[in-house]
């Protein structure tokens, strides 16, 4: 290779703008580029639920966990299969329906993002896609693009997005080594997203330490979350002061009593098929984020419209394997939830 590790990873950070598409989800509200009713049930998903699936090295992955996040910036949309514990993603730095390849996105291609890994490995890198330039400068043998992401559905009134998807990924495998991925037949269909913009307010507080320095926050978003394959729970943020985009989540389930609950999310109960319940922690510090591997939370009180208590939480970065430790405490109303 030549560039190291570290550099190769910095080049597929997430990025914020993006300029190559099309049609705003202003201007798309219930766009429909397809044959396919977001929202509505199919022959492949007759219930309206979300179905990320794809074909990833000639086989078939159908993600029993899927989520979207729709920021004025950029769209995130994730299928995890629990069973393999292996996650797709794709990152499409602009909130706009349409087509997305490398050859349209030349100027910023460094943040659009499709990965393919393990959510538990700390010691393999995630196979990226990349332009043919990328791979040709990083010495990539064989290697041709075929990233293409096109967003054909949104319903803003039901918040599902569909599309499509392919691409081919490769990783650093040590030794000046490569090896690559093919991920062919890939389709998103009434996946549920969640907006950045602040859900539901609750007044209530959130300490919390980064490898133990406290995190000085401008406000707390307090929202309860009914999400594809979890148990409902409440979600809270807390924005750090500034103009940065850092922030601290806590995942606590709905149906938690008083006592101390190890960490669980989607990711972490593999090979579950019924709905898990959440005790979880993630932090977005300086464009990278950070997702719960380990740790604990504790409800020391719970009323019909208050929770306080305080976690400890290791979380770490997909891509980079960095680790952080989220420290503190909480509590919220939930009356108006």
């Amino acid at each position: 290779m030549k560039k190291n590790t570290l550099l190769f990873l910095l080049l597929f950070a997430l990025g914020i703008s993006f300029t190559s598409c099309t049609k705003d989800f202003e201007d798309g509200l219930n766009y429909n580029n397809g044959n396919q009713e977001a929202g509505n049930g199919n022959g492949n998903n007759p219930d309206g639920t979300g179905v990320f699936k794809a074909t990833v090295g000639g086989n078939a992955f159908v993600a029993n966990s899927s989520s979207a996040i729709v920021t004025d910036n950029f769209v995130l949309i994730a299928g995890i299969r629990t069973a393999n514990k292996d996650l797709i993603q794709i990152t499409l730095p602009s909130n706009k329906v349409g087509t997305y390849t490398w050859a349209n996105s030349e100027d910023d291609g460094e943040k659009f993002v499709l990965s393919y890994g393990s959510v538990t490995a700390t010691t393999e890198n995630p196979f990226i896609s990349a332009s043919n330039e990328v791979a040709d400068f990083f010495g990539v043998k064989n290697y041709t693009d075929t990233a293409l992401v096109t967003i054909t559905a949104v319903d803003k009134t039901k918040k599902t997005i569909s599309g499509t998807f392919q691409f081919t990924g490769f990783r650093d495998i040590g030794d000046d080594k490569t090896e690559t991925k093919i991920i062919t037949n890939g389709s998103f269909t009434n996946i549920p997203y969640t907006e950045n913009a602040p859900v539901v307010e609750s007044d209530g507080f959130l300490n919390a330490k980064i490898d133990g320095v406290g995190f000085a926050e401008n406000d707390i978003d307090v929202a309860s979350v009914n999400s594809s394959g979890v148990h409902p729970y409440y979600s809270i943020v807390g924005v750090k002061n500034g103009g940065s985009d850092d922030s601290v989540r806590i995942g606590i389930s709905q149906s938690y009593g008083v006592g101390t609950y190890q960490a669980s999310s989607a990711i972490l109960n593999g090979g579950a098929e019924e709905l898990v319940n959440v005790a979880s922690a993630s932090c977005i510090l300086d464009d990278l984020l950070y997702n719960t591997e380990s740790g604990s939370l504790t409800i020391t009180l719970k009323t019909a419209t208050k929770i306080e208590g305080t976690f400890n939480f290791v979380v770490s970065n997909f891509t980079t394997g960095k680790k952080k430790t989220i420290t503190g405490s909480f509590g919220i109303n939930t009356d108006d939830l």
